[in-house]
């Protein structure tokens, strides 16, 4: 007979179904098409950030001059330096890139995706006790695919939690399944190259992002995430019944008047009682 302890059948109880394990050809093929879907936004990164570079550069040196003409500093300034400063920032400033429209349904870092994770489950519990059909605070889009960098991590650990959050969200709702999907080694490099970043280890897109087709049909035949204690095979509706009170047990007095007024005569006959039981004691005497 073989005893199980409670943590061992917890961990037997609550794991996690189908988790993802892609091949090798399948994570290259999906870190290809990403790089080609994120093509652009590094570059405009790259710009904007110069254009605001450029752009404060150009007030502290408006402020610097103020300050100098203020302190009567500087009685000459030569014609030939105020066209060259003056020339820098206008050529730059006006050459701007359009803003890739994948950058508006991309959600880049461990921290954004969680977050994101979260509100959508928040929200489908919500949805399913309330009856209500939108909450609130949460995002209108939903996530499609999310792709972690798990092996260019370091510790790993830091992702861990990603699998039960789309396990559970997936679960709340079956019909709309988030694709949680694991690159190989170095990934994380070439999109990070790809975005203008430093760092980018998790990357998520909505839902409605475009040419995001390509990357699901690669993963068409990829298991989604399940936590089997929460999925349900019959949907559950509920609602918050009305509160209907009829009667209510208080200590409170219905009249406080009348309260205090029986208090007052209870402290008096008490006092009779005392004085005359006094009285008797002091005639035995």
């Amino acid at each position: 007979m073989v005893l199980l302890s409670q943590g061992t059948m917890l961990s037997r109880t609550l794991t996690i179904s189908n988790r993802p394990i892609v091949a090798n050809n399948v994570q290259k093929a999906v870190l290809d098409t990403t790089v080609d879907l994120l093509s652009g936004i590094g570059d405009y990164r790259t710009s904007h950030n110069r254009k605001r570079t450029l752009a404060q550069q150009e007030e502290s040196r408006k402020r610097r001059k103020q300050f100098e003409a203020n302190a009567d500093r500087l009685t000459v300034v030569s014609s030939e330096t105020i066209n060259v400063d003056n020339a820098l920032p206008n050529t730059n400033l006006t050459t701007t890139l359009e803003r890739p429209s994948v950058s508006k349904h991309l959600i880049v870092g461990i921290n954004e995706v969680t977050k994101r994770l979260e509100q959508k489950v928040y929200a489908e519990r919500v949805t399913r006790v309330t009856l209500h059909s939108c909450t609130d605070k949460s995002p209108s889009c939903s996530l499609a695919v999310i792709l972690v960098c798990r092996s260019d991590i370091n510790p790993p650990i830091l992702v861990d939690h990603l699998p039960h959050l789309v396990a559970a969200l997936n679960s709340l709702r079956p019909e709309q399944p988030v694709r949680l999907v694991p690159l190989q080694p170095g990934a994380e490099t070439l999109l990070s190259q790809a975005l203008g970043l430093r760092r980018a280890a998790v990357l998520g897109f909505d839902s409605d992002c475009p040419n995001l087709q390509p990357i699901l049909k690669l993963l068409r035949n990829l298991p989604t995430l399940s936590a089997t204690w929460l999925a349900s095979s019959v949907p559950i509706v509920e609602k918050f019944v009305p509160t209907h009170v009829k009667q209510v047990r208080t200590s409170v007095p219905k009249d406080m008047k009348a309260e205090k007024q029986r208090r007052k005569e209870e402290k008096t006959l008490k006092k009779t009682k005392r004085r005359s039981t006094s009285n008797k004691i002091s005639n035995r005497t």
